[in-house]
């Protein structure tokens, strides 16, 4: 039954306010236990359906709020395209400087904390992505609540300071602390404020602006080695991480100056309990999509971390390696833009259907056999095309199916299932290939990352015709 419906069966002039009813949802009083009658009698009803409600809602847990007002989404404009750029520089300084954790774990072992396997190693990039994703949960919440501004400010305290603190480390522990933990906590707030404030200014012109905006990860992921390699050569890597911190600070001025949410914030904290999460979980889109994300993260960082270590194995020039993850990145910008543009056209989850599948099979089909130095370069520029599409299209194809005033803490959840599998997947890579000495075990590595991301795409196209059908003309 209706909210309207309920409101006028009970008196045609009691002034009962629907969204009350709308927002307790379900379980709403039966009308027939009410007074119907003159309006002396309406105290009575207006009591009966207020306790009715307040039971409601202590039985659902839930916060009953007012109806919020309708969104309009510009898709441009002057505040809206800055708000892209802004975001772009964050991308460049979260999700950017964590691609540069193959360059790291590379550096690392040879360095600092070459009496450390490369399980234990790797350990450093897994914190980071853990923090950045699972992160997104409280943060995506704050955004919901606050807005963009705060978040902003904090994360780029927390970055900046992370990587400063880390230009003084010597040992393991400080470096997982001051890099995977404290910077991590600063990229997550500044990814998922970005994130959010994109989403509410764009609809349909969504998938490009946030293509655009992913695509500053990959900028990030090309000039961080570059600068990272140049300047431990040719000074120390203290200076080579201030010079780096100095580097996000820039970048996040301008974010903190031009990022702005089309929608107002509910101005006062929500309290986050686990029963305010599970509802999001019998949404059977949501279920599917997060399967889809998460199952395919479980291989997807898996190259970012080991491909310098893959190809210098493999006989390739130590310098020549290094810059393996630049071409990744480089050809991540393209992947990234180029079918988000598409997306608006052909539907998000259709484009990114294919970009997951196509993940997967340049890994198998072309990772497992690359043996020598073309191949490899033509592994890292395929490789970063297309995983660019996947990940950059998660954030699309999660609002496409919630409601924008809950943008954050849906996205923010969809990035917490992520990150949980992206945990175990770096390591359990890292245990594959165990002392990196054996063609067999890097392999086995290989094919690992390969059949998550191609079972990932498998749950997509589950998702994506649960959502439309199988219908391959349908536009979703």
């Amino acid at each position: 039954m209706t909210s309207s419906m309920i409101t006028n069966e009970i008196h045609p002039h009691t002034d009962v306010d629907p969204a009350i009813v709308a927002n307790v949802g379900m379980q709403v009083p039966d009308t027939k236990d009410y007074v119907v009658g003159p309006p002396d009698k309406l105290s009575e009803v207006k009591s009966s359906l207020g306790s009715s409600v307040e039971a409601s809602e202590e039985t659902l847990g839930m916060q009953v709020e007012p109806s919020a007002p309708a969104i309009t989404f510009p898709d441009g404009g002057r505040q809206a395209w800055l708000c892209v750029v802004g975001a772009f520089c964050s991308q460049f300084c979260s999700f950017g400087w964590l691609n540069t954790c193959g360059v790291f774990q590379e550096y690392y072992l040879q360095h600092q904390l070459n009496g450390y396997s490369a399980t234990t190693v790797s350990w450093i990039s897994s914190l980071q992505t853990l923090i950045l994703f699972t992160g997104s949960l409280i943060v995506g919440r704050l955004f919901d609540s606050y807005g963009p501004r705060y978040l902003l400010l904090a994360g780029t305290l927390l970055e900046v300071g992370g990587i400063m603190l880390t230009s003084i480390c010597k040992t393991y522990g400080p470096i997982l602390v001051c890099q995977g933990i404290v910077a991590s906590m600063g990229a997550a707030c500044v990814f998922n404020a970005s994130v959010g404030s994109v989403s509410s200014w764009f609809k349909k012109k969504r998938a490009r602006a946030l293509g655009i905006m992913s695509s500053g990860s990959s900028l990030g992921g090309i000039v961080f080695p570059i600068l990272i390699r140049r300047l431990t050569v040719q000074t120390t890597f203290g200076w080579t991480m201030r010079a780096c911190g100095f580097l996000v600070l820039g970048l996040l001025i301008i974010t903190n100056l031009t990022v702005t949410s089309n929608v107002t914030p509910r101005g006062k904290w929500i309290p986050l309990y686990p029963r305010d999460l599970w509802v999001h979980f019998k949404d059977i889109n949501y279920v599917l999509l997060a399967t889809a994300f998460a199952l395919g993260f479980v291989g997807f960082m898996l190259p970012f971390t080991y491909i310098v270590s893959s190809a210098i194995f493999h006989g390739m020039d130590e310098n020549l390696a290094n810059y393996l993850v630049s071409f990744l990145n480089a050809a991540s910008i393209f992947g990234r833009i180029i079918p988000g543009i598409m997306a608006d056209k052909v539907g998000q989850y259709n484009m990114n259907t294919v970009g997951i599948f196509l993940t997967g099979v340049v890994t198998l089909a072309l990772w497992i056999p690359a043996q020598y130095t073309g191949s490899q370069i033509a592994f890292a520029v395929l490789y970063g095309f297309f995983s660019g599409t996947f990940v950059a299209l998660i954030p699309a194809c999660t609002a496409q199916i919630s409601n924008i005033q809950d943008i954050g803490t849906r996205v923010g959840l969809m990035f917490f299932c992520l990150s949980l599998t992206s945990l175990a997947g770096v390591p359990i890579g890292g245990a594959i290939i165990g002392d990196a000495m054996s063609e067999k075990r890097w392999n086995g590595m290989m094919a690992f990352a390969g059949s998550f991301l191609m079972v990932g795409g498998i749950f997509h196209w589950v998702a994506r015709v649960k959502l439309v059908g199988p219908s391959l003309k349908a536009v979703c």
